[in-house]
């Protein structure tokens, strides 16, 4: 009797020993209706605070149908855990059904990572997915502190409602037995799929063609403020809550003049952001004098600041290349464009091109600062009609144009540029808007770049008039690419595995192409957490999508 409780005893614990290495049984992950890994693993459930299963990339909405790349990971700092494991189960939040698709590949493997994860049916009711880590992904016993897998998650196909996802995690000592394992449980959440609905951006009619646009928060209220050129004229806007108040006469902004482009920037350091107007002749530096009232007061401080720009002018960026803690200013011309070294009181002095590396002449349209090689200086990307320049800082107010060398397309014509981290490796990457196809430069961290094949990464866009917008619409911490053209219009979702999805169509978001687009933004107009999308057209086209969570 003794020999066969022995041999009873060592088969139960093989089990348990082989079920735990290959993953767990459907079913214990904490969810309405299940257990969870104590079931097996003695001791009970979140034992200790130091430590947790995370779940990362999460969206703040999801988009039906569109993949979502999810990070899970189990820690715990004591020494002696050294084996880990998971399980995770995606259910909609109202009902318990389940929610959406984890992907598989050769059988049962998880799509973002074939080795580490497989995918089984089961659990209560008997037809709930779960995710969990594969034998492979438990072999490794050097792992110390935790460890971390990669999940796909194929939203559903339409708007279910909320999406909670419930994870266990074992912070395992890999002793091969049941005894003295952690066990972690959590639940994450996600509101309802993501919708760009339309909406009214200004309280009263505003009818006009417009040049160009800035956002920014001039009264420091949280809320971002319109400044719009139009026809010959200039129109500045304060964002009551949601709603754009016509403020221009009361600001000391000039009404009439032949802007082309605007830029905000606290110039002065004193906390207010303050504008500046690029024209065709002479610029424009309003200063923030602060508010007077429920208006603004603005003073035109150009000439005064030392800033004598009659060229023609296309653009304006705000940057501290020589991080003295001043903001100094680039401006884009057709023709030589100009570096303004802020002294830091008040005024401005212009930099020498020459001396400076910076005497390359283009037809510019756009440029942006952004510290590429991560040397703590800011570098410059200027896109032109023609060859585009990468000028890299080398310090002491001095540039060189790399972009030749650095693996940057030398025909086309470029109309837009915007520096992000779309893998989200730490170096910044570039995309730049093009009559034609755009281009996607991914940062090879050693100076150079490399052009991601659109086709492959599922950006690909025709046209002409570019205008571009790049923010994390979704919420789910991976930057995404709004891009309009004359009568076209693309909404490349970031899905986190170096490729893009074409979300417009999708259900619930739909935005109109205008005819000659002159402007796009990301911006949180009604400050509710969620990213809006503002759209402008020469021919005074203008809509406004506002993020908003389910039906």
């Amino acid at each position: 009797m003794s020999a066969l409780r022995w041999f009873v005893g060592v088969l139960v614990f093989t089990a348990v020993v082989a079920a735990f290495s290959s993953g767990p049984d459907p079913g214990f992950t904490g969810a309405p209706g299940e257990r969870t890994c104590t079931v097996c693993h003695s001791g009970r459930v979140n034992p200790d605070d130091r430590g947790s299963v995370r779940l990362d990339g999460l969206p703040g909405g999801y988009i039906p149908g569109e993949r979502y790349i999810l990070s899970l990971s189990v820690t715990h700092p004591d020494p002696d855990r050294r084996r880990w494991g998971f399980q995770l189960t995606a259910l909609t939040s109202m009902e318990n059904a389940p929610a959406g698709d984890f992907p598989i590949v050769g059988g049962n493997r998880g799509v973002a990572d074939p080795i580490r994860t497989q995918r089984e049916i089961g659990g209560p009711g008997g037809h709930r997915q779960y995710i969990s880590h594969t034998a492979e992904s438990t072999s490794d016993l050097s792992k110390r502190g935790g460890d971390r897998w990669l999940v796909a998650w194929d939203a559903p196909s339409g708007d279910r409602g909320g999406v909670t996802f419930y994870a266990a995690g074992n912070a395992a000592n890999g002793d091969r037995t049941p005894i003295g394992d952690k066990i972690f449980t959590a639940a994450f959440s996600i509101p309802g799929a993501l919708r760009l609905v339309p909406g009214e951006a200004f309280a009263a009619p505003f009818v006009s063609s417009i040049t160009a646009f800035a956002w920014g928060d001039f009264d420091g209220d949280g809320f971002p403020d319109l400044f719009i050129i139009g026809e010959g004229q200039y129109f500045l806007f304060r964002n009551d809550r949601g709603q754009l108040v016509d403020v221009t006469a009361a600001s000391g902004i000039p009404r009439f003049g032949m802007g082309r482009a605007a830029a905000w920037g606290d110039y002065n350091g004193d906390g207010r952001l303050d504008l500046y107007v690029v024209n065709d002749g002479q610029d424009l530096l309003l200063r923030n004098e602060g508010m007077s009232g429920e208006a603004p007061v603005f003073r035109e401080v150009a000439l005064a600041a030392g800033i004598i720009e009659a060229a023609s002018g296309r653009a304006a960026a705000w940057g501290d290349f020589d991080g003295d803690g001043w903001l100094d200013l680039y401006v884009v011309n057709d023709g030589q464009d100009v570096l303004y070294r802020n002294q830091g009181d008040g005024t401005f002095a212009a930099v020498d091109p020459h001396a400076a590396g910076l005497s390359e002449n283009a037809r510019g349209r756009a440029a942006a600062w952004r510290d590429f090689d991560g040397d703590g200086r800011l570098d410059l990307y200027v896109a032109n009609e023609g060859p585009d320049f990468l000028y890299r800082n080398l310090g002491g107010g001095r540039f060189q144009n790399i972009a030749p060398s650095a693996g940057i397309r030398e025909d086309g014509i470029s109309v837009a540029v915007a520096w992000l981290d779309f893998d989200r490796d730490g170096r910044a990457d570039i995309f730049v808007v093009r009559e034609g196809q755009d281009m996607l430069y991914r940062n090879r961290g050693d100076g150079t770049f490399e052009v991601i094949d659109p086709n492959v990464a599922g950006y690909a866009d025709e046209g002409t008039e570019g205008v571009l917008a790049v923010a994390d619409f979704d919420g789910d911490g991976r930057e995404d690419i709004f891009v309009a053209k004359a009568g076209a219009v693309f909404l490349f979702r970031n899905r986190g595995d170096g490729t893009f999805g074409q979300i417009l169509g999708r259900p619930g978001v739909d935005v109109v192409p205008v005819s000659s687009p002159r402007g796009a933004a990301w911006v949180d107009v009604d400050r509710d957490g969620r990213m809006d999308l503002f759209i402008a057209s020469r021919d005074g086209a203008h809509a406004l999508y506002l993020g908003k969570i389910g039906g």
